[in-house]
């Protein structure tokens, strides 16, 4: 084997990349653009793309691009500031300088494979002039090489061969693979804080915002201490006053009213239909009825008279009370003996006297306590004036009987 010294010119160029699709920076980015570990904005920061790098694409989902970050790992960048091409950015061509010794029967090895360090470049095409081993050989001792030169422009010298030795041409490698992900950078401070809104919110403690317009608010009537709610008010003393009134409408239905429910379920509630009827109901039940005619009901929901009653007593339109005394509604019907209604009679103490609440007007009747017990209410607080007239009738049927049987005696004397 014979040994040479050899000046090597190592040209290093970078071939396009293979036809995978890879993602760059917009134009607009600056410095870079974060990747992160999954796609949303508030994950962890694992790499940065920066301006004119580019990296492979694994997939695309909505707003985010899947990219390679090193150790065959995975991280995702946003789609808004990035675009995807179908290969990388033309590659650029570096010259390196270095020696290297080799046997004039083997051919040139892959050069690149030796050199320790590679550089992107955007594009170099090179020149090397080559002398063939033949021509070396047949050279004298005065022959020299001629320097190489880029084409690029610039010569780098080198030294003159020993006559005879053998010229290595210099063989261009491939492109090696591209280097590991380099560790994120530090994140830069926050931005200062935005200008206000354009929107102006004026008002007074405790009254809920209206607005006047679009952008601007102000007090509404409805005033909230956090206890009670008062709307034409600033002092309710309940958990809703109006000053004022209340107009409930029943546009799309035929009743409108208001309902108050208990915890228990059950409902008081004052309703008004489009018969132009008024209930008032409690416990879940109508107990109060006003039709448009003025009657008014107390247990029945049509009432015929100005006052009815559930059990049938009404008041007419002359101001009489009436009882309710049909036979389909009583039970237990006895006559009245003229022994009981003389005994009752007997036991009657009129009276005169005036109701407290009513000083000026005099009254004749009886005390509910001191009537005899045919006669007394369940509760002895009050009267009924059917019973007494039922015993004085039953004692003036008895007297009218005595006083003809004694006017037919004397007849008959006659």
């Amino acid at each position: 084997m014979k040994l040479v010294l050899v000046l090597g010119l190592s040209v290093c160029m970078l071939s396009l990349l293979a036809a995978a699709e890879v993602v760059v920076p917009i134009d607009s980015v600056e410095n870079f653009v974060n990747i992160r570990l999954s796609p949303d904005a508030k994950s962890e920061i694992v790499g940065r793309l920066q301006q004119g790098e580019s990296t492979p694409i694994v997939r695309s989902i909505p707003e985010w691009h899947e990219v390679e970050i090193a150790g065959d790992a995975t991280g995702f960048i946003s789609a808004d500031w990035t675009n995807v091409l179908d290969h990388a950015p033309a590659p650029v061509a570096e010259v390196v300088s270095g020696e290297f010794i080799a046997d004039e029967e083997e051919p040139a090895g892959d050069l690149a494979a030796d050199v320790e360090e590679l550089e992107f470049a955007e594009e170099a095409i090179v020149e090397v002039g080559i002398v063939s081993e033949t021509e070396a050989v047949a050279g004298t001792d005065s022959e020299a090489v001629e320097p190489v030169e880029e084409a690029i422009g610039e010569t780098t010298d080198v030294d003159e061969p020993v006559a005879g030795e053998t010229i290595v041409p210099v063989v261009v490698g491939a492109a090696g693979e591209a280097g590991p992900q380099g560790p994120p950078g530090i994140m830069g401070p926050p931005g200062p804080q935005g200008l206000p809104g354009a929107a102006t919110i004026e008002g007074s403690k405790n009254f809920l915002m209206k607005f006047t317009s679009a952008t601007i608010g102000g007090n509404s009537l409805v005033f909230d201490d956090g206890n009670y709610i008062g709307i034409g008010t600033t002092d309710p003393k309940q958990r809703l006053e109006v000053n004022g009134n209340i107009q409930i409408h029943e546009r799309t239905g035929h009743v409108a009213g208001l309902i108050m429910t208990q915890s228990s379920g059950e409902s008081g509630y004052i309703m008004h239909n489009r018969a132009s009827t008024l209930t008032i109901g409690a416990g879940s039940v109508d107990r109060i009825t006003i039709d448009r005619d003025g009657n008014v009901g107390f247990g029945t929901s049509r009432p015929l008279y100005p006052i009815e009653m559930a059990s049938g007593a009404y008041v007419s339109a002359g101001g009489v009370w009436t009882d309710s005394s049909s036979r389909e509604k009583k039970e237990n019907i006895v006559d009245l003996t003229p022994e009981e209604a003389l005994a009752a009679l007997a036991n009657l103490e009129p009276v005169t006297f005036n109701y407290k609440q009513d000083i000026k007007e005099q009254y004749v009747g009886f005390i509910a306590e001191d009537v005899p017990q045919l006669v007394a209410s369940a509760d002895r607080t009050g009267l009924s004036a059917m019973d007494i007239v039922a015993v004085l009738t039953r004692v003036v049927q008895l007297q009218q009987q005595q006083i003809a049987e004694l006017e037919s005696r004397l007849e008959r004397r006659d």
